[in-house]
C-alpha cells in the first residue's frame, strides 16, 4: 500500500502519494460516505531560489517576486546552508509590519545603525533616485558607506563573496526581493537572509528570519554566524518595534486615517495589491 499519512487525532490514514483515503481507523462510516471524497486537498507547490512555496488554491497563479524570478540567479541558492535563524512574535498586524518595510521616512530616527551603514537611509529615502536634483545619467555609487561590503557589524564579508555576482550586484551591497504576503530576501555578497512572515492573529504575527550561507563559509575555523546575523538582528528588532508602536497608535479612538507622503509610493502600492487581493478573494 506504500507509505501512509496518519492523522494523530482520530487516526485516519492517507496515501502519502496522492492523499488518498485508505483507512478511518475505529470509525463506523455511514452508507453514504465515499472514501474518494474525503481524501488530502491538493497543493501547488514551486521552487525558486532553494525556497519552496506551498499554494491551496485550486487554481494558483504563477509566483511573482517583484524583482522576477531571475533576480536571485547569480547566487548559488540551492546549496546554500541555513547558519542562524531569529524568530519574535510581533504585537502587529502583518500589513503594519510590510508598511514600515516599504518606507524608509522612519530610518534616521529608528535605525541609527543602518543609517551608518548605509547613508542614503539617514536621509529617509530608499534609493538614489529619489533624491532632489536626481538625474539618470548620474553614475551609480556604492550603497555603503566606504569600506563596507555587506552587512555585518564590521561592513567585512564573512567569508569568500559569491563568484558569479555581476559588479552591479557587488557594489548595491544588499539586494532587496520580495514575495507579498509571505516574505522578503536580500542577498548580499557574501551569504543571503529571509525573512518570513505568517500572520497569527488580527493583531499579532510571527516573523522568522534566517541566515543561509556557503558550506565553505560555514567550515571556516571559529565561524560564528549569529556574528553575522548581529548587525540585521538589530534592524529587524527596531522595525519590530516600530511596528508594535504603529499598531498602538491605530487602537487610539482618535485614529481615522493616515496620510501618505510622496516618499511613500511603495506603500500605496502595497495598498494597491491588498485591495487587488481582497477584490479577487472569494
Amino acid at each position: 500500500m506504500g507509505k501512509l499519512i496518519t492523522c494523530p487525532y482520530h487516526a485516519w490514514a492517507y496515501a502519502a502519494k496522492d492523499g488518498r483515503l485508505v483507512s478511518v481507523a475505529h470509525a463506523t462510516p455511514t452508507a453514504d460516505f465515499r472514501k474518494e471524497d474525503n481524501g488530502l486537498r491538493p497543493v501547488s507547490v514551486t521552487v525558486w531560489a532553494g525556497f519552496v512555496f506551498l499554494n491551496l488554491d485550486a487554481n494558483p497563479r504563477p509566483l511573482l517576486p517583484d524583482m522576477g524570478l531571475d533576480f536571485l540567479k547569480n547566487w548559488p541558492m540551492d546549496s546554500l546552508v541555513t547558519g542562524h535563524r531569529h524568530v519574535r512574535d510581533l504585537a502587529c498586524n502583518w500589513k503594519v509590519f510590510w508598511e514600515n518595510y516599504n518606507e524608509c521616512l522612519h530610518c534616521p530616527g529608528i535605525h541609527p545603525e543602518l543609517c551608518d551603514m548605509v547613508p542614503l537611509y539617514a536621509k529617509g529615502i530608499m534609493s538614489a533616485s529619489e533624491a532632489p536634483g536626481w538625474t539618470p545619467d548620474q553614475p551609480q555609487r556604492p550603497n555603503l558607506k566606504p569600506g563596507a561590503e555587506s552587512w555585518t557589524m564590521t561592513g567585512a564579508p564573512c567569508g569568500p563573496v559569491f563568484p558569479g555576482l555581476t559588479p552591479e550586484e557587488r557594489q548595491n551591497g544588499y539586494n532587496f526581493v520580495t514575495v507579498y504576503p509571505t516574505m522578503f530576501v536580500v542577498a548580499h555578497v557574501d551569504y543571503v537572509r529571509s525573512v518570513r512572515l505568517e500572520p497569527t492573529g488580527p493583531e499579532t504575527t510571527r516573523l522568522i528570519a534566517e541566515w543561509h550561507f556557503a558550506p565553505e563559509t560555514l567550515a571556516q575555523p571559529g565561524f560564528d554566524a549569529a556574528e553575522v546575523a548581529a548587525f540585521a538582528k538589530i534592524v529587524l528588532e527596531q522595525d519590530g518595534d516600530a511596528a508594535e508602536m504603529n499598531q498602538r497608535g491605530l487602537r487610539s479612538p482618535a485614529h481615522d486615517r493616515g496620510k501618505l507622503m510622496p516618499q511613500e509610493f511603495d506603500i500605496a502600492r502595497f495598498h494597491q495589491w491588498v485591495l487587488a487581493e481582497m477584490e479577487g478573494a472569494p
